[in-house]
């Protein structure tokens, strides 16, 4: 799914690039890039991955329990950061924290509770 998602952004900033200026569409091949380079990354797919499944668990349980999508969108995107934000700290501590599994543990928590979202 992540790289179905990238496959789609570079897609989307590829035809952007063609009605920009020369110099606008270097940024553009530098942003692509660097997208790529995360995205792909083993790290931040595990990190992508676990939140998306703690936020769509999270959300489908609380939705089973409340009938309230506002509430169960929440709870699951709050957990899962819950949790990402828990296992950088530990890090911190630990190993080798990196401010960007924070966005990998966002997106994944996003992705999880729009997909219950949408399937509620």
């Amino acid at each position: 799914m992540i790289k179905l998602l990238t496959l789609l952004a570079f897609i989307t900033l590829d035809a952007y690039a063609q009605y920009v200026p020369e110099r606008n569409a270097k940024n553009v091949s530098r942003v692509l890039s660097a997208a790529s380079e995360f995205a792909l990354a083993q790290d931040k797919q595990l990190h992508m991955g676990a939140c998306f499944v703690i936020s769509s668990f999270t959300s489908a349980l609380v939705y089973r329990k409340t009938k309230d999508k506002t509430k169960a969108t929440v709870y699951g995107f709050g957990v899962a950061m819950l949790a990402g934000i828990v296992k950088e700290v530990y890090d911190i501590k630990h190993g080798h924290s990196d401010i960007n599994d924070i966005l990998a543990n966002t997106i994944g928590s996003s992705l999880g509770v729009v997909t219950i979202r949408i399937t509620l």
